[in-house]
């Protein structure tokens, strides 16, 4: 096998250097450039997004199970490589809510192992290569296969699971071994007597205080402001006492600090299995998440996003944060919203906000440890909270039924089944239903006006006329899916007392063996009842499909007439044809 046609897609990654290699190789008057009109923008940004990335990241490591503190080293490292090899100017890499959420969701029957974390750093490099795999190869056109309702849908279900989640950690009652909506809801209900009203009191005062901030202090980082007063205040009140948990109590901070590590896992009972499955569920959501956001502020800045490039620059992130106890990540839906807002230029802002969290890591990790875990969990549900587009909802809804029926079944699967298996079902209703639509093919009968123009007019018209000559247009993709829709109604046309059968498929793209099959078995149909069938319309690339196949031959050269720019201007000549019949 040669591999030479690889090498360029190898490359690709490479091209994620540029940003790093314009500082090493360009001249310094362009250096000069970018610190005159880049630089203090980039840098504005990076402090605002780093910021919120504390508290979040840690919050965010607490739902997928593990240690908060690595959740600050996921929004490091990652952050930091994304930036060099991806293709969005915006897109901040780290930790995510929905990510958290699937890891734990995937990896709930290890959690409460010792080795536990080992298995989430597993998942993390595993989702990184099959992220990479699909961006070197240039696959990341195979997400458009999942429709927006599905996205639409997960988020909406995944919110509401991490709120439920973190309302068992702002009651103070013991967390549920279960990841199903019901399961939790019953669990809180059950367990109502044990709750802390201290722990309630301190969540809901988080809750409110990051709601209203966000009405009256919009540029206010309300989530670090937070976590500032309430943890100031639990010191000083001594609340630490009455049952109020910090971050120390689950991990000793005071050691943290970036150090490499290789996870080591012990592949038993299934789990070798259930690794593989849920990292391909995980990845597909990553890709999922970060193209989403990437694509929306493109669209605002008008950056053209290459997918397959940013498929490299997740995978990359994801691998090089695992030797650094990093969890599964993505592209932040917040962290990249608030890094646009702030006036962000370049990729060195998403960087250099990873760079900014070590700084924080290394001089204030003491203050860290005093955070109370309520608090991380009031950040958490009002971010979620976010998540849930009631207008894009609203949206989605008042379009066809088939995005109203997808919706809805991937948010009630995400609330009723395992998180991996919830997204496999969304992307295969997704590609089920674009099947479904797909394989009905658009057929109109064109008829001719005394003015000289065209008309298009429904098909099923034609057998009530019993016209000796009907012209019929089609669109669409003929495939397997699509050519009993096409059979069934140009037979009924050749049944009747039809003479003439002019096919326009300019609008129709013949694909493989199925399609040619098919237009061949019409032509013997149309030969035992005396019907010609002439082709008008017939694109370069079909014309030779039909020369390659010996279809041209059969129906003869004279009967298919190529399509030019004039418009119609292949079937006029058909029609000219025709009378000569």
């Amino acid at each position: 096998m040669c591999f030479c046609k690889y090498i360029p897609v190898c490359l690709l990654a490479l091209e994620g250097m540029s940003t790093l290699a314009t500082f090493i190789q360009t001249p310094a008057a362009q250096l000069k450039i970018y610190f005159t009109q880049s630089w203090n923008s980039d840098l504005i940004a990076s402090l605002t997004v780093a910021m919120i990335a504390i508290p979040q990241s840690m919050a965010y490591a607490s739902i997928a199970g593990v240690n908060p503190i690595f959740g600050l080293y996921t929004a490091i490292i990652p952050a930091i490589v994304a930036s060099f090899f991806g293709s969005s100017n915006h897109v901040v890499t780290g930790p995510t809510n929905t990510i958290a959420l699937a890891t734990s969701s995937v990896l709930i029957a290890l959690i409460g192992q010792a080795d536990y974390h080992e298995y989430v750093f597993a998942v993390a490099i595993l989702t990184g290569v099959f992220m990479l795999l699909l961006g070197v190869f240039r696959l990341g056109a195979l997400i458009r296969y999942v429709s927006n309702a599905v996205l639409t849908g997960f988020l909406a279900g995944a919110s509401i699971l991490i709120i439920l989640n973190q309302l068992v950690n702002i009651m103070g009652i013991p967390s549920s071994e279960s990841h199903k909506a019901i399961d939790i809801l019953v669990h809180i209900f059950s367990n109502m007597n044990q709750s802390n009203p201290l722990v309630i009191f301190i969540g809901m005062i988080t809750v409110i205080f990051l709601l209203v901030s966000k009405k009256l202090w919009p540029k206010l980082p309300a989530a670090l402001v937070a976590m500032l007063l309430i943890s100031v205040s639990v010191q000083f009140f001594g609340w630490y006492d009455y049952g109020v948990r910090v971050i120390s109590d689950i991990g000793d901070v005071s050691q943290a600090g970036l150090a490499f590590h290789i996870p080591v896992i012990s592949l038993k009972d299934g789990n070798a299995q259930t690794l593989l499955s849920g990292a391909g569920a995980i990845a597909l959501l990553s890709l999922l998440e970060a193209l989403t956001i990437a694509k929306a502020i493109g669209l605002q800045t008008g950056q053209r996003i290459n997918p397959s490039r940013e498929f490299i620059g997740q995978g990359l992130a994801s691998i090089a944060g695992v030797f650094f106890r990093s969890i599964p990540t993505s592209g932040s839906l917040s962290r990249s919203a608030v890094n646009f807002e702030e006036g962000a230029i370049t990729r060195v802002s998403s960087g250099l906000s990873g760079v900014i969290v070590l700084v924080a890591l290394i001089l204030f990790k003491k203050w860290i440890g005093l955070i109370p875990l309520v608090s991380l969990s009031g950040v958490v549900i009002v971010s979620s909270l976010h998540l849930i587009d009631i207008e894009h909802i609203k949206l989605t809804w008042r379009g066809r039924a088939i995005s109203r029926v997808v919706l809805s079944i991937t948010f009630i699967s995400v609330l009723l089944l395992p998180l991996q298996i919830s997204i496999y079902l969304g992307v295969l209703l997704s590609i089920l239903f674009y099947l479904f639509e797909s394989s009905h093919l658009k057929l109109t009968n064109m008829v001719l006006n005394g003015n000289g123009k065209f008309s298009e007019l429904e098909l099923d018209d034609i057998l009530q006329k019993d016209p000796d000559v009907v012209i019929v247009n089609v669109e669409g993709d003929l495939y397997f899916a699509a050519v009993d829709d096409l059979e069934a109604h140009i037979n009924k046309i050749i049944d009747s007392s039809t003479k003439v059968i002019i096919l326009r498929i300019r609008r129709m793209r013949l694909i493989a063996s199925t399609g040619v099959t098919a237009l061949e078995g019409l032509l013997m149909q149309a030969e035992c009842k005396g019907t010609t069938i002439l082709l008008s319309g017939v694109s370069e690339e079909t014309l030779r499909i039909l020369r390659n196949c010996g279809i041209s031959e059969r129906i003869g050269e004279y009967n298919i007439f190529p399509a030019t720019e004039i418009p119609y201007a292949s079937t006029r000549r058909a029609l000219e044809c025709e009378k000569q019949i």
